[in-house]
């Protein structure tokens, strides 16, 4: 079978060094990065940002208070 098929892109994609998790544990922050991109627009939702690149595909999930996540504690809905 040949190496270029209709997934293709998506296979390239998949071999990258794709999710990438950084933890500051001090500063209760974690971020996990999805996709290459730049972040062309972000929102809070549910005690999380999302950051989309500009064709609406979320490209990173940022976790703002750990301890809460830990604590099992919901934040309060905003969107």
């Amino acid at each position: 079978m040949a190496g270029h098929n209709r997934h293709g892109e998506l296979s390239k994609e998949m071999k990258t060094n794709y999710p990438q998790v950084y933890l500051d544990l001090d500063s209760e922050f974690a971020s996990i990065k999805i996709a290459k991109g730049t972040e062309a627009k972000s929102y809070i939702k549910d005690g999380f940002i999302f950051c989309e690149d500009s064709q609406g595909r979320i490209i990173e999930v940022q976790i703002l208070n750990l301890s809460d996540l830990k604590a099992g504690k919901k934040p309060k809905r905003t969107a």
